[in-house]
């Protein structure tokens, strides 16, 4: 047998699972922050050559289906996202983070750019495979950054909180699959 051969239906494989939807782990129902509870909307699996990455859950005050309604609220909301893979290091997230934020403005990232490097600086410590951070947006307050539970920093202002979750809704998601699974689809 050629290598071609072979190679061809393996190829096909690792296509139909990379367009395949993922289900993802169990997320947890709810959360609870400084009073506020948060019910889980929707979650999916960031895939990323061909391996999960992460898990993405989105936490509104009640389901919402509307991603730009999402994105424009000024409601508390949080993002979760479970490390699922050793590919995710700490340089990594810093790079996907702001990959993902350059792609949600459209490229337009210098009125954000001081919030930016705040986000940056919080990643200081290493990622493992079974850490999670939460990203959880409070109106007053801004958005909070917290890792295995931990508070690490409050990065302020609605304009940051609509880049960071057009990260995976905006109209130029990071994985369009991701969007629709954590909308509930």
């Amino acid at each position: 047998m050629t290598k071609s051969k072979i190679l061809l239906p393996l190829l096909i494989l690792i296509s139909i699972f990379a367009l395949s939807p993922v289900n993802a782990a169990e997320a947890p129902s709810s959360m609870k922050y400084e009073g506020t509870e948060l019910m889980l909307n929707g979650q999916g699996t960031r895939i990323k050559f061909f391996m999960k990455v992460y898990e993405t859950s989105l936490y509104l005050g009640s389901q919402n289906t509307n991603a730009e309604e999402i994105l424009n609220s000024n409601e508390a909301m949080a993002i979760r996202l479970d490390v699922t893979s050793t590919m995710v290091t700490t340089d990594a997230m810093k790079d996907a983070l702001n990959s993902g934020l350059i792609k949600s403005t459209g490229n337009n990232i210098s009125p954000i750019s001081k919030e930016i490097e705040q986000l940056i600086s919080t990643f200081n410590s290493d990622v493992t495979d079974s850490d999670f951070f939460e990203f959880i947006y409070m109106p007053d307050t801004g958005t909070n950054v917290l890792k295995n539970s931990t508070y690490i920093d409050t990065i302020p202002g609605i304009e940051f909180k609509k880049a960071f979750f057009g990260i995976w809704l905006s109209k130029n998601p990071i994985q369009k699959n991701l969007k629709k699974a954590m909308l509930g689809g």
